[in-house]
């Protein structure tokens, strides 16, 4: 009986642990196929049916318009998270952020996924600084000139005749 309740016990934790495991493998995989490979088609694959209705086609068209017009990341992303469960072992979800390192620019997406039947995007937004204005040059402006302007010397006076 004892050998039984260890097995159990150890399959729950065993199975927990395997799950964190694939939700960080799952976050890594959808923020690669999103940020570095620009996959339009595997995100829509892999969002939730309400998420679907939340982050509409066009939407996620323009999320992918601007990653590919920030340009090639200058260092792959960086990403932090966990995976919770909101029944100790079962039902488990995800949230995670990934620091994105542009040439001029910085930005970050967050994702939120979970698992039903498969891991699955419920949530994902993409947050930017823009880029630095270069500061204008200045503008040449009328100035007083360092040295005076000499006065005129008066013309002698013609006397009236008369």
């Amino acid at each position: 009986m004892l050998a039984i309740l260890g097995g159990a016990v150890w399959f729950v934790y065993s199975s927990r642990t395997e799950g964190q495991k694939n939700g960080r493998a799952f976050a890594d995989e959808v923020i690669h196929k999103v940020v570095v490979d620009y996959d339009e088609k595997y995100l829509d694959q892999r969002l939730s049916y309400a998420a679907r209705a939340q982050y509409l086609p066009m939407w996620r068209t323009r999320m992918m318009e601007y990653l590919k017009g920030f340009g090639p990341l200058a260092k792959p992303p960086e990403t932090k998270g966990n995976v919770y469960f909101t029944s100790h072992f079962y039902d488990p979800r995800g949230v995670f952020r990934s620091d994105l390192t542009y040439a001029n620019q910085s930005a970050y997406l967050e994702l939120t996924v979970s698992k039903t039947t498969r891991w699955q995007v419920d949530e994902i937004n993409l947050v930017w600084n823009p880029p630095p204005t270069p500061t204008p040059a200045p503008s040449p402006v009328m100035a007083a000139s360092p040295t005076p302007t000499p006065t005129p010397t008066p013309q002698p006076r013609r006397k009236k005749r008369g």
